[in-house]
């Protein structure tokens, strides 16, 4: 079967037209209402859709819709019927606003003219203005069909990645293959450039605990609990003594735990959620800067690159 793969990294625009409405603030550059779907474009008019669907503008997905399509998507929703798809939404969304990226979209030959197939797989940021700090690698797959308007979807599906659904969570963050592909990176980076470690006393002598590897620093009295990636272990070395050794990267969320933001995966009132999936609280005074201060770290971090 053939595949042509179209490969979109961040920021790239994969047709000339403006696929990307930017909700910062910024005039935006293109809004259209309703998408023409074509052969020679189908990955670039599907990725444009998805986009303003995450903007919260499902008009460019409407236009699209044929009379009898379904919508399976996360949460085990399935929707039959371009007006029942529409009426899921006539109370406003459900979830803030993201922003795509890190698309990659391919087009599966079907053998047929009159049917396109579209697979695509990318990365959900929340927009500056959510609630929610989160991650989440989607995968969703279009198939549209030529009617005597033009090619119209007659079935979407999307699903998170190896399709770990949990429940009815909109973007769930759980102990995954992803995660430990995430991990693996980290420490593969880790290896590279600031590979630092963390003297620390333990059981009568001193240890060297790779930087890379800690998730997260708990007080206990004059110890500390270090939560490293696939172990927990305790040393008689205070959180205060530890502090001054610590990197930017790390982040005292209160007088119990700093966090290592590289493996923040979502915040949210009043807890912080790791990759791994561990919960830890945020003191209900000082949510809002601690929200601004991990974000801006975050954002720091990608537009640095790593």
């Amino acid at each position: 079967m053939h595949i042509q793969h179209i490969i979109c990294p961040i920021g790239a625009k994969p047709m000339d037209k403006p696929l990307f409405k930017v909700y910062s603030g910024e005039k935006s550059r293109e809004r259209r209402v309703s998408v023409e779907i074509k052969k020679e474009t189908v990955c670039e008019d599907t990725l444009y859709i998805l986009r303003e669907y995450y903007h919260l503008n499902p008009e460019p997905l409407f236009s699209v819709l044929a009379d009898d399509c379904v919508w399976l998507s996360i949460g085990n929703l399935l929707v039959s019927g371009a007006e029942a798809i529409k009426a899921q939404f006539k109370n406003g969304f459900i979830m803030p606003a993201f922003e795509l990226e890190e698309p990659s979209f391919r087009q599966i030959e079907t053998g047929s003219d009159g049917q396109l197939m579209v697979l695509g797989e990318y990365t959900l940021y929340p927009s500056e203005q959510a609630e929610v700090i989160c991650t989440a690698k989607q995968r969703a797959t279009f198939c549209y069909r030529q009617e005597n308007v033009g090619f119209r979807l007659y079935h979407m599906h999307v699903s998170n990645e190896y399709t770990e659904l949990v429940g009815d969570e909109i973007f769930p963050v759980q102990v995954s293959r992803q995660t430990y592909q995430y991990v693996q990176r980290l420490l593969k980076e880790s290896g590279k450039k600031d590979n630092r470690r963390l003297a620390v006393k333990e059981n009568g002598s001193v240890s060297f605990i790779e930087m890379s590897m800690i998730q997260c620093i708990q007080a206990l009295e004059r110890e500390s609990i270090l939560h490293l990636v696939n172990e927990k272990r305790q040393v008689q070395t205070s959180i205060k003594e530890l502090e001054p050794e610590l990197p930017s990267c790390f982040y005292r969320l209160h007088r119990s735990y700093f966090v290592n933001c590289n493996y923040v995966a979502k915040i949210e009132r009043y807890k912080l959620t790791l990759i791994t999936g561990e919960e830890l609280p945020i003191p209900k005074m000082r949510y809002m800067q601690i929200r601004s201060d991990i974000t801006e770290m975050i954002q720091r971090k990608r537009a640095n690159g790593r």
